[in-house]
């Protein structure tokens, strides 16, 4: 039987500790994608997000339906912008959350593993990382 999922998606699902079948109703989703859920209502109406529907007033997603919705919301995202000097653009952690869709605890984690690329210190109070780098690793996943 096919899989409704790719291999990034499923590695994606992982690194975020999300079960792919894992049922969420519309609250739960909506707190999952850190939106209201008038928007979460908006996407399944314009069929822009992968639902179940239970009853004529209850729909749940499966983890998986999620997931896909990020991983296609941020690919479009990874285009790299344009160098204007050849100087590399820095992202701070809530730009790699955003990008990511990961917690800080779990981009600590990976890179802590090597699975992620290393933060460059800023100062002695600010991290960041190199923009190229997590578009690269969010291409491989």
């Amino acid at each position: 039987m096919e899989q409704p999922f790719s291999e990034q998606l499923k590695q994606l699902a992982n690194n975020m500790g999300i079960a792919l079948y894992q049922r969420f109703s519309q609250v739960e989703a909506a707190l999952f994608l850190r939106c209201p859920i008038t928007e979460l209502q908006k996407l399944q109406t314009k069929r822009k997000i992968e639902y179940i529907q239970v009853t004529n007033n209850q729909s749940e997603f499966f983890g998986y339906q999620l997931v896909d919705y990020i991983l296609n919301s941020i690919q479009g995202k990874l285009t790299p912008e344009p160098k204007s000097d050849g100087v590399e653009r820095i992202i701070n952690a809530k730009e790699v959350q955003r990008l990511t869709g990961l917690s800080r605890t779990s981009i600590w984690r990976q890179e802590n593993a090597g699975k992620f690329p290393s933060r460059v210190a800023l100062s002695t109070s600010r991290v960041g990382w190199r923009l190229s780098e997590v578009q690269l690793w969010i291409n491989k996943c």
